[in-house]
C-alpha cells in the first residue's frame, strides 16, 4: 500500500512518526515509553509487567476497567499493551470514523489511571495465572532459561512467580512516574490520517503526562558463553525442546538486515531449505523456528525446536554441517536468486494494512531513531551478495563468539554434552 511518513517532535518533547495510508479504512496507533523489565525493581521482575495489566483500567473519566473497556470497544475497535524487556507498548486500531475518540480514550488511559486496589489485587492474580501458562510453554521458557544463561535481562517464568508477591502497589505507582513521560514517550499513527493530522498533534500537546528529562537510556548488558551445556531434564516432557543462540558484538545496518533475512531463507525459510527442508524430507521433525533479535549491543542468531528424542542426533548434524557451509560460502548463485525473488515477494505481500505498514517503521524508530525507507527496501534486496551472506554466517560461527546451547526435555547432561561438541566444533 501507498504510505507516506514524516517525523514530528512535539512542544512537550515527545516524539513520533504520522503514516499516511490514504487506502486504509482504519487507523492504528502505538504508544511506547522505555518502561520494561530493564527498569523493574531489583527482586520484582514483573513490576513493569503487571503495571501494564492496570493502566488500562480504571481512570479518572471511566470507574473500573470494564467501563472504560465497554466505552472503547463499542464500534469495533481493539486496544491492547504489552511489555518486554525494554519497552511498555499501548496500541489501539479502530474504524477511520472514530480515530479521534479512540485517541483521546487511549492516552486518557496513559495520562489519568488510577491504580486502584482492587484492580491492583485482581491483576496481580491474573498475572499469575499468564505465568504459571507461560511456563508451560517449555520453548518460551527455554528461551528466557538461555538469555539468563547469557547475561541478558531475561528471567524464566518460574523464577518470576516466585517474586510476584514482593511487588506492591507503591512499585507500580512509582514505575509510572519515572516512565510516563512526555520525553519518554514514542508514537506512531498510521492511516488516513492526512486531514487530521493536526488534530491528532493538538491532542498530544495536551496531554497532561509530566514533561521528563529525556528518554531512558537502554543500559549494556554484558553477555558470556556458558561454556557448556544448559539442561533443565524433565522426563515427563517426551520430546527435546533445544535453543541454539549466538552473538556478535555489533548491530545490523539496514543492508546487512536484508543479507541475514537471506541467510536464514536458504536456511531454514522454505520446505526445500538446506536445514529445514532436509530435516522435513527425512521425517525428523514438524518444524524449526529460527530469527534474529538484538540487545542494545548485540546481534543474536537463533534456531529453536521441539525434536523427539531418536531424531536429534541427525537434526543437529544437518545443523550444524548447513551452518559450516554457509560460513565457508558453500551455496550457489542459484540459491541466492531464490532467496532474493523470495525476499521481494514476501515485502510485497507482508505490507498490505496500515498495521503491518506501522510495524515496520516501529523498531527502526524505536532503536535507532531512524525512519524507514521503503523506497530502499527493493534495492537492499538486490544488493544482497555472496559475501555478505557469507560474512553474516562467519561472523556467527568466530572462534572468540559468545553462543549458548539449552535443552528442556527428555534429556540427561550426558547426551547434551555429545550434542554440544557438534556445535562447538563449528566455532574451531
Amino acid at each position: 500500500m501507498k504510505q507516506f511518513a514524516k517525523s514530528v517532535e512535539l512542544d512537550n518533547g515527545a516524539q513520533g512518526l504520522l503514516i499516511d495510508v490514504p487506502d486504509s479504512s482504519v487507523v492504528c496507533f502505538e504508544f511506547t515509553f522505555r518502561a520494561g523489565d530493564y527498569l523493574s525493581p531489583k527482586g520484582k521482575m514483573d513490576t513493569a509487567h503487571l503495571m501494564e495489566h492496570i493502566a488500562l483500567g480504571a481512570n479518572k473519566k471511566f470507574k473500573t476497567a470494564s467501563d472504560y473497556s465497554k466505552e472503547f470497544v463499542k464500534n469495533g475497535a481493539y486496544q491492547n499493551a504489552s511489555t518486554g524487556s525494554y519497552h511498555m507498548t499501548y496500541v489501539a486500531e479502530c474504524a477511520d470514523f472514530e480515530a479521534e475518540r479512540i485517541i483521546d480514550l487511549l492516552l486518557l488511559a496513559i495520562e489519568e489511571p488510577l491504580f486502584l486496589e482492587k484492580e491492583f489485587k485482581t491483576e496481580k492474580e491474573n498475572v499469575r495465572e499468564e505465568l504459571m501458562s507461560r511456563m508451560n510453554d517449555h520453548g518460551i521458557e527455554l528461551s528466557l532459561i538461555s538469555g539468563e544463561k547469557m547475561g541478558l535481562i531475561e528471567m524464566p517464568y518460574r523464577k518470576r512467580l516466585k517474586e510476584l508477591d514482593k511487588i506492591q502497589l507503591s512499585d507500580i505507582k512509582k514505575h509510572y512516574v519515572t516512565t510516563h513521560t512526555a520525553t519518554n514517550m514514542r508514537f506512531i499513527i498510521s492511516g488516513a490520517i492526512k486531514n487530521r493530522e493536526k488534530n491528532f498533534i493538538k491532542r498530544l500537546n495536551a496531554t497532561t503526562l509530566s514533561k521528563g528529562t529525556g528518554i531512558i537510556p537502554l543500559i549494556s548488558e554484558p553477555i558470556h558463553s556458558p561454556k557448556k551445556s544448559v539442561v533443565v531434564s524433565d522426563t515427563s516432557v517426551e520430546n527435546i525442546f533445544y535453543r541454539w543462540d549466538s552473538a556478535i558484538e555489533t548491530r545490523f545496518s539496514p543492508q546487512e538486515a536484508q543479507a541475514f533475512s537471506a541467510l536464514g531463507i536458504i536456511l531454514l525459510g522454505t520446505m526445500h531449505s538446506r536445514i529445514y527442508g532436509k530435516a522435513r524430507e527425512k521425517g525428523l521433525v514438524y518444524g524449526i523456528d529460527y530469527s534474529t533479535y538484538f540487545s542494545k549491543d548485540n546481534q543474536f542468531f537463533s534456531i529453536s525446536g521441539e525434536v523427539s528424542v531418536p531424531n536429534i542426533n541427525e537434526l543437529f548434524s544437518i545443523i550444524t554441517q548447513e551452518l559450516k557451509k554457509m560460513a565457508n560460502g558453500e551455496f550457489t548463485e542459484k540459491e541466492l536468486d531464490e532467496a532474493k525473488s523470495t525476499l521481494l515477494g514476501d515485502m510485497q505481500r507482508r505490507y498490505q494494512t496500515a498495521w503491518s505498514i506501522l510495524d515496520a517503521y516501529a523498531s527502526p524508530f524505536l532503536y535507532e531513531n531512524r525512519i524507514e525507507n521503503f523506497d530502499e527496501l527493493p534495492a537492499r534486496i538486490k544488493n544482497i551478495t555472496r559475501e555478505a551472506i557469507i560474512d553474516i554466517a562467519a561472523k556467527f560461527l568466530r572462534k572468540d563468539a559468545i553462543w549458548i546451547l539449552a535443552f528442556y526435555g527428555n534429556i540427561n547432561e550426558v547426551e547434551a554434552n555429545k550434542l554440544y561438541a557438534k556445535f562447538d566444533s563449528m566455532y574451531h
